[in-house]
């Protein structure tokens, strides 16, 4: 190789080292293991994001070879070399062609978004803690720009009665007490404000003890005539589960985690469910559903913490899923997207609408993380409007 075309190629094989670590994260980051297994594999892929160029240029210097050209060689570091080469290549075709099937533009067909800025309506930021005020300090940080997002679903079999049905859709809230009590009552007063039929929480609620008196005065505010619904997340368990359920259900919220429910909605069947695999357990059982029946529409609504489980979905015969957890990566770099997703797809659901078959699966990138960092991809309150395919 020229020297020029070596460097290129060094470059590239940089890129695909960069995804092939990420990559093998974000689907142990999908696993349901449990987390000081994930946390010790975690530092031995970051051990090996920084440890593998260092002893390939150990390796190199050590050969001293003229010129330069480490992909030449035949050994453990070039076989490595040429392994990222062809990652970073492929990655630049299968990246740009995952962003296209992002949002399905078979079921989503119309989209509008208003960004609002937290920290303006709140007259300050409320960042509590050393990192929290830290990171809400560096440029271009939109973790309080919350993006209001209103998109229209095709449902292929939405019963005629449930026609413009809206549903505001959160997910992942994290009270971890780095953000202050009045960002949530404020995400709260931008969901009422859009006056949706039904409300769905997806998870990732509240992570800390200390924040649980929280839960009354900002998700008990939550109001929709047709119901508030929610389950738990990956980050719920680490505090006690039942006390979260059971001071959510106190506030007047309804808990679906691990079951069917059955609802009237506008004289419509509505089937709840409710999954939290594969951290929470039990999923419901699809055996328990009832079978659908030829000239009664029904309409199926599954909540899941994860977009892993939209294979699931399709099994429960699901209309609509939704789900969270992914956070839409919360870093989306120029050109590369996102990085970071914790799915066993890597980042293929990290944010968007999909439909396989009749089912059709919305992922919000959610309203706030464990870390308050986000660029390019703002936290968001989705409202779903729901219409007929023929609509």
């Amino acid at each position: 190789m020229t020297a020029a075309l070596v460097w290129f190629a060094l470059a590239l094989a940089a890129l695909g080292h960069g995804f092939l670590w990420s990559g093998i994260v974000n689907r142990l980051h999908g696993w349901g293991a449990p987390r000081p297994l994930i946390k010790s594999l975690t530092l031995l892929c970051l051990a090996g994001l920084l440890g593998m160029p260092a002893l390939i240029a150990w390796h190199e210097l050590k050969a001293n070879a003229t010129p330069f050209d480490p992909f030449a060689t035949r050994d453990w570091a070039s076989a490595y070399l040429w392994l990222c080469l062809l990652i970073g290549a492929m990655s630049l075709i299968v990246k740009p062609w995952v962003e296209s099937r992002r949002y399905d533009r078979t079921v989503l067909k119309n989209w509008t978004a208003d960004r609002r800025h937290a920290a303006k309506a709140l007259g300050g930021k409320p960042l509590l803690g050393f990192k929290a005020k830290l990171l809400g300090s560096l440029p271009g940080n939109e973790a309080l720009t919350v993006s209001v997002d209103r998109k229209q679903l095709a449902i292929p079999r939405l019963p005629a009665e449930l026609e413009g049905l809206t549903i505001a859709h959160i997910s992942d809230l994290h009270m971890t007490g780095d953000i202050g009590r009045e960002y949530y009552s404020y995400l709260v007063r931008q969901v009422n404000d859009l006056r949706p039929d039904v409300i769905a929480i997806t998870g990732d609620i509240i992570e800390n003890q200390a924040c649980r008196p929280w839960l009354e005065a900002t998700l008990g505010q939550l109001c929709a005539p047709l119901g508030v619904y929610f389950i738990l997340g990956n980050h719920d368990a680490f505090i006690d589960t039942a006390e979260t359920r059971a001071a959510l259900t106190d506030a007047g919220l309804t808990c679906l985690s691990g079951r069917w429910l059955r609802a009237d909605w506008n004289g419509a069947a509505v089937t709840l469910g409710g999954n939290e695999l594969p951290w929470l357990r039990p999923s419901p059982e699809l055996a328990e559903l009832p079978p659908r029946h030829a000239g009664e529409p029904e309409f199926r609504l599954v909540l899941c913490h994860s977009p892993d489980q939209f294979a699931w979905s399709q099994r429960a015969d699901a209309d609509l899923s939704l789900a969270g957890h992914t956070h839409g990566g919360q870093v989306q770099l120029p050109l590369l997207g996102i990085i970071a997703s914790p799915s066993l797809h890597g980042t293929r659901y990290a944010c968007g609408v999909f439909r396989r078959g009749a089912t059709v699966m919305h992922v919000t990138r959610g309203v706030s993380g464990e870390t308050p960092l986000r660029w390019r991809c703002p936290p968001e309150v989705a409202l779903l409007e729901l219409i007929g395919e023929s609509g």
